[in-house]
């Protein structure tokens, strides 16, 4: 979370004990929302029937209760050895799938790494790359799992009250929460909307994907709708990735809900054999409780498996077969049954935890989850109720389970689930997510060392450490002094990053870009602008445009900060 830490927010809870968790019917959604009208009426669900768990102190997270860095220090600054071409050479400690490489080292070679280890050199290539001493810590490019990137130059949007919620239904229905999102949601109207609207949804892609790699981040699941505008900088687990064919399917509606029935899932089922789809993203379990027929987040994998609502199953084929496709995300509610039954069907998880305890106070068995070895990645979700980025929900994760006592998340764990948990969930991990020879080179240099723990040096950085991000051995951002020799291109912003000058490669890195929004200040103008003027609206959808624009609750300042100093 940005506005509160972990900590803060248990002791918030507590004075919410008892407090209603919302009340709006639970079968509603948002306008969008595919429900069907059978679905029994919501139960209110009441804040006091699982209060979060407060009985660890609240400095226990980190000596002074808040988000400082917890074990790592600075890295000296980078040193280019020698100006090449061809690729680099990057020296410092490498974070290699068998464990960390103090003093190890990476070649890159046009857009793949060729070696891995305590000495390159020998290595083709290895003499005539651009060498750069990091003295910092070299890890895979970070996957972002779970996203919904439309949204994200939204700020956070904090219930009433602190309410907390037993399903997503709730929310959805929230009048504040419409109102909050509705700039997202006139994006999505192309046909009788506003016109800017194509443009407006391109820079709102463009900006989350800019956010992403200041952090680190490589690849992300989330950037639908498929649109050009947003294909040549971050990866797209959906779309653009460059690596194969697609195989990803996602599917926003809840297991239970009518978009995801019988009929539908006759091409899912049939995707599945064919090898077409290997991958199937679907929110499940997000929340604990209530609801009806089609909106109780418990039920939710009975219907994916056929056994609730509907009788074909999403798990195994009619011989018994799993089909392994399978990515649940949120997964709030499952038990141990259901963590097994998942397990034997190949699925893979996601993890949110930020945005689960803003929503609900709770989120999925971790801990357990991890014990029972199950494959997981991580997902801040979007800026509307989870974290801004993927660095900012390792921390927070990092607070969750030092103030609850679980103690199988570690920073390597996270450092795993955001690296090859995150390529393997969305299927790329014979790609991405590893630094090991023949894989793509996507790769982070974190500004920060730690000699009791490595990977500290990841989960402690911000903004500020990150000191060069590689996506097919191409730099798009980093340390401003590294520019020259890394950059992708010479049309780079130079941006601050809480008081580290930087450079940030926007302009002329995707396919169709967004005319007249290239650069950052491009993007950000359109998007603030877009936020003061609100949108334009044809009154009957026949006649022309109304000539005074509808206001948006938001306006410019509210727009999310690429980079919160805060943090």
């Amino acid at each position: 979370m940005r506005r509160v830490s972990w900590s803060t927010y248990v002791l918030l809870s507590l004075a919410l004990v008892g407090c209603p968790g919302g009340n709006s019917p639970a079968d509603a959604g948002p306008p969008d929302a595919t429900t069907s009208g059978d679905d029994d009426a919501a139960t209110p669900i009441d804040a006091a029937q699982t209060p979060i768990d407060a009985s660890t102190p609240i400095d226990a997270a980190m000596p002074d209760g808040g988000t400082t860095p917890t074990g790592s220090t600075a890295a000296p600054p980078a040193e280019i050895v020698r100006t090449g071409t061809g690729g680099f050479l990057l020296r410092g400690t490498v974070l290699a799938p068998d464990g960390p490489i103090v003093d190890g080292e990476v070649l890159i070679v046009g857009d793949s790494i060729t070696c891995v280890a305590d000495d390159c050199s020998a290595s083709p290539s290895a003499d005539t790359v651009t060498i750069i001493d990091t003295h910092a810590t070299i890890s895979a490019g970070l996957i972002d799992a779970h996203n919904h990137a439309t949204y994200d130059f939204l700020p956070e949007w904090v219930p009433a009250d602190m309410a907390l919620f037993g399903n997503r239904y709730e929310w959805r229905a929230d009048d504040d929460y419409r109102a909050h999102v509705e700039p997202e949601a006139r994006l999505e109207s192309w046909g009788s909307g506003d016109p800017r609207n194509r443009q407006h949804m391109c820079a709102a892609l463009r900006y989350a994907e800019l956010r992403s790699v200041i952090h680190g981040t490589t690849t992300m699941m989330g950037q639908a709708p498929d649109r050009q505008c947003a294909q040549g900088l971050v990866r797209s687990a959906e779309h653009a990735h460059g690596l194969g064919t697609n195989t990803m399917r996602t599917t926003i509606s809840g297991a239970c809900e009518s978009a995801m029935n019988d009929a539908a899932r006759v091409s899912i089922v049939s995707a599945f054999r064919a090898g077409d789809a290997t991958r199937h993203a679907v929110h499940m379990g997000e929340g604990y409780t209530g609801g009806g027929a089609a909106t109780d987040p418990t039920r939710e994998l009975d219907c994916y498996a056929g056994r609730h609502r509907y009788t074909t199953s999403l798990l195994f084929d009619t011989d018994g077969t799993p089909f392994g496709a399978a990515l649940f995300i949120h997964a709030v509610p499952f038990d141990d049954d259901d963590l097994i039954e998942s397990m034997g069907a190949g699925a893979h998880f996601v993890w949110s935890p930020s945005s689960n305890i803003l929503l609900y106070g709770r989120t999925a068995p971790i801990g357990r989850m991890l014990e029972l070895g199950l494959p997981v990645a991580l997902g801040p979700d979007w800026t509307v109720s989870g974290s801004d980025e993927v660095l900012s929900e390792m921390r927070f994760a990092l607070e969750w389970a030092a103030a609850e006592g679980v103690a199988q998340v570690t920073p390597e764990a996270l450092v795993e689930m955001a690296t090859l948990g995150g390529a393997d969930a969305v299927d790329l991990g014979a790609h991405i997510g590893r630094l090991a020879p023949g894989l793509r080179a996507d790769v982070v240099v974190f500004g920060r060392v730690a000699s009791s723990d490595p990977y500290l040096a990841v989960t402690d950085s911000r903004a500020a450490d990150v000191r060069l991000v590689m996506i097919d051995g191409r730099a798009y951002y980093g340390d401003l002094a590294l520019e020259d020799a890394t950059a992708f291109n010479g049309s780079c912003d130079t941006i601050d990053a809480c008081g580290a000058s930087k450079f940030l490669c926007a302009a002329g890195t995707t396919e169709a870009a967004t005319a007249g929004a290239e650069t950052v200040d491009e993007i950000e103008s359109l998007l603030r602008n877009y936020l003061e003027t609100g949108w334009l609206q044809d009154p009957d959808g026949t006649g022309p445009l109304a000539p005074e624009p509808r206001a948006f609750v938001l306006d410019g300042d509210d727009l999310a900060p690429l980079i919160d100093c805060s943090l």
